[in-house]
């Protein structure tokens, strides 16, 4: 695999993935949990000073940083199905991911709330979609690609983003074990919206099922991010999707363990016709 480490003014290197995601972990997390304090026992307030404070100043940067090391369009894109031959399964992905947050939205006790709340959630959770998505699945993903083939980029993204939300779980004093689950669940997550990202070739597809999904998710249990699988399976419909997701995310691993597979054998031949 050519090796882009050197090239641009920014390093293209796994490191500065990691410590993207740190920066956006510490702001996020700690900083939103500090501001979040100043609202007192006003939810909906602590929600806004949360999110509205750092989440701007995170996605100013990161776009700054794309910018200047001139990732911008390969952040924002990727190959997808219709320019990939036998691939259109993937499309399954962001259909189920849109099915799962529809059945979100209608059994949200929307009675209940009021205007504001709702336009509050909204910005605050497409915020959050445009942010996550841009460190993991844009900036984290280029620098790893860098490196690495596809399927390590898929796995590293992954398990960072599920592990990006321990800081959160340890503001809310929640146990071990709930911890390790939660992982594993948003884990899951992060490599769907990766195959959202995959299947379309556009990274605004995930930031709009991320977004769209977390705000279904805030109206119907009060804000808590951290349960967003765990919180899909009030009924039977939305039981059965959190299966077809996981169904999907193994197969999409084993999609692009393949693809790496097949990437690795051509280098090889290609490098034998060349020997001789």
């Amino acid at each position: 695999m050519t090796d882009t480490r050197t090239t641009g003014p920014i390093p293209r290197a796994i490191w500065v993935g990691f410590v993207a995601a740190a920066f956006y972990i510490v702001l996020a997390a700690v900083g939103g949990n500090l501001f979040g304090a100043f609202a007192g026992d006003d939810e909906t307030l602590e929600f806004v000073l949360s999110h509205y404070v750092p989440v701007p100043v995170l996605i100013a940067v990161g776009l700054v940083l794309l910018w200047r090391a001139g990732w911008t369009q390969e952040a924002f894109t990727s190959p997808s199905p219709f320019t990939e031959r036998g691939r259109w399964w993937m499309l399954a992905i962001p259909v189920v991911l849109a099915a799962q947050t529809i059945s979100l939205l209608v059994g949200v006790p929307w009675s209940q709330t009021t205007v504001a709340v709702v336009v509050s959630f909204l910005i605050g959770t497409l915020l959050i979609g445009f942010g996550e998505e841009l460190y993991f699945r844009g900036i984290f993903r280029v620098t790893v690609l860098g490196h690495h083939r596809e399927l390590a980029a898929l796995l590293i993204t992954s398990f960072a983003f599920g592990f990006s939300h321990t800081v959160g779980y340890l503001f809310e004093g929640m146990g071990i074990v709930t911890i390790l689950g939660q992982t594993l669940f948003l884990a899951v997550d992060g490599a769907l919206f990766y195959g959202a990202l995959r299947a379309t070739g556009t990274l605004w597809v995930p930031i709009l099922l991320h977004g769209v999904g977390d705000f279904a998710r805030y109206l119907q249990a009060g804000g808590d991010d951290g349960t967003r699988s765990a919180m899909s399976g009030n009924d039977m419909f939305a039981a059965v999707t959190i299966w077809i997701t996981f169904i999907l995310a193994i197969a999409l691993v084993v999609s692009v363990a393949r693809q790496d597979h097949r990437a690795r054998r051509a280098a090889a031949a290609a490098d034998s016709a060349d020997v001789s």
